[in-house]
């Protein structure tokens, strides 16, 4: 059975709760914290991923070319040639990051616009919890991530909460955790 983002968050919860656990009797507990955040973080590219995904499935009509290409991840081409010539193409692949699909579904589909989420408390907390993934999964010598249970604790709650705030802007309700 597929998992979805409540399950990569439970797990990224249950890790954290391993960890805490074995913090509090004084032994390593990084090996817990790790998976912890990688989970988290993919608990919110899930929910997004499919939220995009969801909308890329819609009539072709109800978006622009170019939102489609950006929905598909695909790169968008003027064909100067051959049986397209003077039209637009789809043509491998164009990966778009996390934050910019956030922006596309509030801007495109939310109540509320993505202005008011950047400048926030609860972007610079993405922000940190990103960056903290990163480190992990890019890891670069004199830029260790910081592996503490309570840091690790506020980018698990952080993943909820921007995915309870995307739900609330594009549905108006929350989903269940």
């Amino acid at each position: 059975m597929p998992l979805d983002f409540r399950d990569y968050l439970a797990y990224a919860k249950k890790y954290l709760s391993l960890a805490e656990e074995a913090a509090g009797r004084r032994e390593d507990s990084r090996w817990l914290l790790i998976p912890s955040i990688v989970l988290a973080w993919a608990a919110v590219e899930s929910f997004v991923n499919n939220r995009c995904d969801d909308l890329s499935s819609v009539p072709q009509e109800k978006f622009d070319l170019h939102e489609r290409a950006f929905l598909l991840e695909r790169r968008l081409r003027f064909s100067d040639r051959g049986a397209q010539i003077g039209q637009f193409v789809f043509e491998g692949k164009e990966y778009q990051t996390q934050e910019n699909k956030i922006f596309f579904l509030l801007s495109k589909m939310g109540a509320r616009k993505a202005t008011g989420l950047k400048g926030g408390d609860l972007w610079r907390r993405f922000r940190k919890f990103k960056d903290t993934r990163d480190s992990l999964l890019h890891p670069k010598r004199g830029k260790p991530a910081d592996l503490r249970p309570q840091t690790v604790r506020k980018h698990v709650q952080t993943a909820g909460q921007l995915i309870q705030e995307i739900s609330k802007r594009i549905w108006k309700k929350s989903v269940d955790l």
